[in-house]
């Protein structure tokens, strides 16, 4: 099963391009983006604190949870998950900073998506080997959040060579100097495209 997390935050202006999901849930101020996106919703999770649909979602018979929980939205949402399912995350971007760093912390619990995306950013978790076609001179930045991994990718204009990635080190704006970006990684780490490749990224 493919599944689609939409959350609150900054998100792409159009998501035409995307595949077709099995199952969509939006997290609160998350369904205001599916709207916005023409996407169709399955279920809708959140203290309804932030969307501007509240009135219309009660009506429809969604109860809200409490304002006063442990779990953010997002989270919500991936306990919602079917087991197994692999899914794609939209929105998160900008916004307050405690909510970006809980949804590493989410993504730690629940697995990360196969691909996150916001307004200008797509970011994909690799472990082992990774091959992804781009378009030379792409730019990428390559981050671990929580313990560390290990990159070897050669293929950048400045190659990675066993770099070790970790709350002190990022590889920051690096750029492809070929059409593939391929490499490994010993243990998770965190790649950030351009949001434009994303139908090449997902294309393999």
């Amino acid at each position: 099963m493919r599944a689609l997390v939409v959350t609150g935050g900054l998100a792409p202006a159009r998501v035409d391009w995307l595949p077709h999901y099995d199952r969509t849930i939006a997290c609160d101020s998350g369904y205001d983006t599916a709207m916005r996106l023409g996407l169709e919703v399955d279920e809708v999770v959140g203290d309804l604190d932030s969307t501007r649909f509240r009135k219309d979602l009660v009506a429809s018979g969604i109860i809200p949870c409490s304002h006063d929980k442990d779990e953010s939205d997002t989270e919500l949402a991936l306990m919602r998950l079917p087991e197994g399912a692999a899914y794609d995350l939209i929105g998160g971007g900008g916004g307050r900073l405690d909510h970006l760093i809980a949804l590493f912390a989410s993504f730690r619990r629940f697995g990360p998506p196969r691909f996150w995306l916001s307004d200008s950013d797509l970011v994909v978790p690799v472990s082992g080997h990774f091959s992804f076609p781009l378009h030379s001179g792409c730019q990428v930045s390559f981050f671990c959040v929580g313990g560390e991994a290990r990159i070897d990718c050669p293929g950048l204009v400045w190659p990675l060579d066993g770099f070790t990635l970790d709350a002190l080190h990022v590889s920051l704006s690096n750029r492809t100097t070929g059409e593939v970006l391929e490499g490994e990684c010993a243990g998770l780490a965190w790649v950030r495209l351009p949001l434009e490749t994303f139908a090449q990224v997902a294309s393999t």
